[in-house]
């Protein structure tokens, strides 16, 4: 009887999960389907407002001149903006650089002894916010690239209400194979993915670079000292707090993709330790407010953050499926009320994974090389499982860098 009650269970669990991986697939694909459509700009209203922009560093002295750069050359009112270099425990020539180009350089050596961008960028803030001088924070990463008008279309985006707005991230070298399959996926996410959400009034994904908040949503939430993703763990806070994150499709931040796959492994293994961090702390919140305020962007926001799990789901429901095979299972059964159901299920596969992304990337303009590396992601793909391993077992206190050497320029990717 035991066994019975055992069999039940995991029949009902298989199909639980295959549910809840097929509802999930259609609810961003059908998101997608805006992609396609132009999206509206919020439109100045005359005035500058001033910023203070954010640049953490942590000896980055390869390519951060790179950066200051472009930043001095946006185009936008020079007594209106402020950049300030957060040198954070640099042992290098970072500090010294930054001022020599003439940016203000805040340095932080906090009692932990350790390298830390959430740690470093609260510090900064606090004392940047306590000046009393700034509309607004603007944050970068040292190796990244401002376009001209990024300040522009942020002060835009301000005037229209707008309190917390994510750029679009495009990649700034495309040197390597790697470096191309990533930038592929930039350009991918931004149409059907980021795209899709702002114009739909749900909240964008932060990023980490290219990010604009109001000086009031700067002080009130705080970046966490302890999160090993801190761009992930302020997008799930603001959005329980009831904040929108806006898309600044015109204000592009162009950001350097690892050339080799140990920079790529190392920088995902501590995306996904913090990805699952966050979820620990956020997600039942982020549920709780979807259903007791029906706040359909704590709704998607959840959807979001669980898909760090999706992958053990993957793996799970398979295994259930197996073991389960001789039971009802909903994937099975989907199949079988399709009419000519492997042609269907051949043309819907083919539909998101390569329709799609070539649509993008030919709407998007991708150059040739960017275009045909797309093709090869499900390379990436057989990282993922010990990625995710990996991230399980992570250090969770550990922060360490994605070396950074892409001597890029602003005007090497702008006339």
């Amino acid at each position: 009887m035991g066994h019975y009650f055992f069999d039940i269970a995991l029949t009902v669990l298989a199909n639980l999960v295959q549910v809840l991986l097929f509802l999930t697939g259609v609810f961003y694909f059908v998101l997608s389907l805006r992609g396609f459509l132009k999206n509206g700009q919020p439109a100045p209203d005359g005035g500058y407002r001033s910023f203070a922009v954010l640049l953490p560093a942590y000896n980055e002295e390869k390519v951060i001149k790179f950066s200051i750069d472009s930043l001095i050359k946006m185009a936008y009112p020079a007594d209106k903006f402020k950049i300030f270099v957060v040198a954070d425990h640099c042992t290098d020539g970072t500090a010294d650089l930054a001022r020599a180009l003439g940016v203000r350089v805040l340095e932080y050596s906090g009692p932990d002894k350790r390298p830390g961008k959430g740690r470093a960028l609260k510090w900064a803030c606090e004392q940047i916010l306590a000046m009393r001088k700034y509309d607004a924070l603007v944050y970068f990463d040292a190796d990244s690239l401002a376009h001209p008008e990024f300040l522009s279309v942020m002060n835009a985006h301000l005037a229209a209400g707008e309190e917390a707005v994510q750029g679009r991230q495009l990649a700034k070298n495309t040197e390597t194979w790697l470096a191309r399959i990533l930038a592929s996926g930039h350009i991918v996410s931004n149409r059907f993915f980021q795209k899709p959400k702002y114009a739909l009034g749900l909240s964008a994904n932060l990023h980490g670079k290219g990010m604009c908040f109001s000086a009031s949503v700067a002080e009130k939430y705080p970046w966490d000292e302890t999160c090993l993703t801190e761009d992930i763990e302020m997008q799930m806070r603001l959005i329980r707090s009831g904040v929108r994150i806006a898309w600044a499709e015109d204000a592009i931040v162009y950001d350097e993709e690892p050339a080799g796959i140990r920079q790529y492994v190392k920088r995902t293994v501590r995306w996904t330790r913090g990805s699952l961090d966050t979820a620990r702390r956020h997600l039942a919140g982020l549920w709780r407010r979807a259903v007791v305020l029906r706040d359909v962007r704590a709704f998607e926001g959840g959807i979001y953050c669980a898909q760090v799990y999706r992958l053990a789901l993957v793996t799970l429901a398979a295994a259930l499926i197996y073991y389960t095979r001789d039971s009802f299972n909903f994937f099975i059964w989907l199949f079988q009320q399709v009419h000519y159901a492997r042609l269907t299920v051949k043309v819907m596969s083919v539909f998101p994974l390569l329709l799609y992304p070539v649509a993008a990337l030919f709407l998007e303009k991708a150059p040739p090389g960017v275009f045909v590396a797309y093709f090869f992601q499900p390379a990436l793909g057989l990282l993922r499982f010990p990625v995710f391993v990996a991230g399980v077992f992570r250090n969770q206190l550990e922060w360490d860098r994605t070396e950074h050497t892409s001597q890029v320029a602003i005007s090497d990717l702008v006339e």
